[in-house]
This record gives structure tokens, sequence and C-alpha cells, in this order.
């Protein structure tokens, strides 16, 4: 006899339903699940769900609301969250840990198109890509001195070293370079590889370009980079942010980027999002804005929907889970 499919429900942002699921994942998921008719935009709409109390497994992504103790106690039966987005944060609560339900993330999946971003330019930052732009448009002749530019054997710094920073390094690895790492919960067996800096003002003097990868707890780590680290950057160095504005001081990076017009900063993401009107980040010539694109978009999210459509049927079949995410590795990372 078939053993009765599990009952599930969708709770994210439609949008988000429909990029991160094709139909060939949906399709799966409904020969997986009793799931076809229970799709959700709100938690009040979820909570309306008749079959809310026998629902043992539930479909989350971008939009979907926290999973709240109230909700929680009207869901007895939940033993699986799969959720299609990235990190966990704003999703889990305490007394999400206590009821021992499993949680899938598809941060992984999320993460290759963040550390390709990163790779892309940080490969035309040490080109001097800027730089020549720059001296074309004002001189209509081309780059006249190409001494400290070059992709091979640079010095590469990593604020963090999580899934994206490692994904980074290991794309980096092919040019020779130098790969240097600040984080303070880096254990020294996952540090093959890399040169672990004790502060983030010796990573910055190191590195010709520094990568922003360390999550941002708020009111804990707010302005993590401040004007110390920031000023010792090297002549002609690159800052790539594509973590969380709120991880840098830009008042301090603005004003050192006004006196320093060989610094040049990528900036993915801001604080707040986007910059507000009148912000000197639109006018420096040395910042690239480029609106929060580092992460999955367009095709890159069914990427998203296939890892998770992928760890489900490993659940199903009682086989180990390659995505979840465990109480501690949330509290250090996601």
């Amino acid at each position: 006899m078939t053993a009765p499919r599990p009952v599930a429900g969708y709770l994210l942002d439609p949008n988000a339903l429909e990029a991160v699921f094709g139909s060939a994942e949906r399709a799966r998921v409904d020969t997986l699940l009793t799931i076809s008719d229970d799709v959700h935009a709100t938690k009040e709409s979820l909570l309306a769900s008749p079959r809310l109390a026998q629902m043992e497994v539930l479909i989350a992504g971008w939009g979907t609301p926290r999973l709240t103790p109230e909700l929680l106690e009207k869901m007895p039966s939940l033993r699986l969250v799969l959720y299609s987005a990235g990190s966990i944060r704003p999703l889990v609560t305490e007394e999400f840990w206590e009821r021992d339900i499993d949680l899938v993330s598809a941060a992984d999946a999320n993460n290759d198109p963040v550390a390709e971003y990163v790779v892309a330019n940080t490969v035309l930052a040490l080109k001097g890509e800027h730089r020549a732009m720059t001296h074309l448009r004002a001189t209509q002749t081309f780059l006249p001195d190409h001494t400290g530019l070059g992709i091979d054997e640079r010095r590469i710094g990593l604020v963090g070293f999580g899934s994206i920073a490692r994904k980074v390094a290991e794309r980096l690895r092919r040019f020779g370079h130098h790969i240097g790492v600040w984080d303070p919960y880096l254990d020294e067996r996952d540090a093959v590889g890399v040169h672990r800096h004790e502060t983030l003002t010796e990573l910055f003097a190191g590195s010709d370009v520094v990568s922003i990868h360390a999550p941002w707890i708020a009111g804990e780590n707010d302005q993590l980079v401040g004007a110390e680290a920031l000023a010792a950057l090297p002549h002609g160095a690159t800052l790539i942010n594509t973590a969380r504005g709120a991880l840098v001081d830009e008042d301090a990076l603005v004003d050192l980027l006004r006196r320093r017009h060989d610094l040049y900063a990528i900036l993915d993401v801001t604080w707040p999002e986007p910059p507000p009107s009148g912000s000197p980040l639109y006018d420096l010539e040395n910042v690239k804005l480029t609106g929060h694109i580092a992460g999955s978009i367009g095709t890159e999210r069914r990427a998203l929907g296939r890892l998770v459509v992928g760890e489900l049927e490993r659940w199903i079949d009682g086989r180990p889970l390659e995505h979840q995410v465990t109480v501690g590795a949330a509290r250090l990372r996601a």
C-alpha cells in the first residue's frame, strides 16, 4: 500500500513562488505532497487553511512572514520547512528551534550568483577597468601606465568566511592569489588555504581587493567596517560589498573616497537601500552602485526551487538532508 502524501502548504510572496518554482518543480511537488490548493501569501491566509493543523511540510521563501510561536502553535504536525531563499534569520525564532522541526535553506544555490558577481568584479577591478574607463572618457586616450594592475597573484581580503566567501576563494585560487580572511568564528580546521588576520585593519591594509561577506546582526555589528579599517586600504585598492550596507560606516567611506581617488568601491548593497536622493554615492566617480543584483535574479532563481525539491525528495525517502540548517549554524552564519 502506498503511504499517504504529507499534507503541505506554500507560504511566500506570489511573485517569488512563480520565479523560484517552474512548472517542472511545481509538478514534482504535487506528486510528493498534498498541497496543490494550499498556496498562501500571508500568515492570515495560512491560518484560515482548513488543513493547517495537519500540515507537515511548509514551503517558504521570499516574503514569508516570521514563524512566530502563535503560528507554530496552530501547526502541531509541522515537521519540515523548506526555505527557498537565503538567510533564515528573518524566518525563525527561538521557539522554532525548540520544536525540533527540520529546516532546509536554499542559501547554497542563492550564494553561487553572489560568488560569481564578486569574482567578476574582482577581475575587472584588478584589471583597472574603472581607472581605464575614467581616463579614456576624460582624455580620449588609453591609460598610459598599467603599473599595479593585473589579475594574477594579487592580495584578496574576505570579511567573513561563510559559504559565499568560501565559494569566492575557491574560484579565485586559479589566479594564484594570496587570500586573507577576518572571521572571529573561523575554526583553524576550516582555514586551509587562507591566511587568518587578527583585525579588520590588518586585513584591509594587506589587500588589493576586500570583499565583505559577514552576516549583519542588527544592533550587534552595525558599521563593522569603520573608518580605521577603510583608511588602511592600500593605494589602488577596491572594496566590494554584497552583504549588507549596514555593515559599513558609509559616512566614513564617502569621506575617504572623496579624498582618495585611487580607491574604488563596488556597492551592491547600501544603507538604506537604495541610497536616498542626494546621496553622494550617486555622484562619486570612484563608486559603482549595482542595485542589489548580486543574489539570485531572473533565471538564476530556479536553482533555488530545484534545490528544495531535491531536499524534499530526500526527506520523504528518509535520506540525510544536504542543506539542513542547524541552530548552531544559524546563529553563526545564516
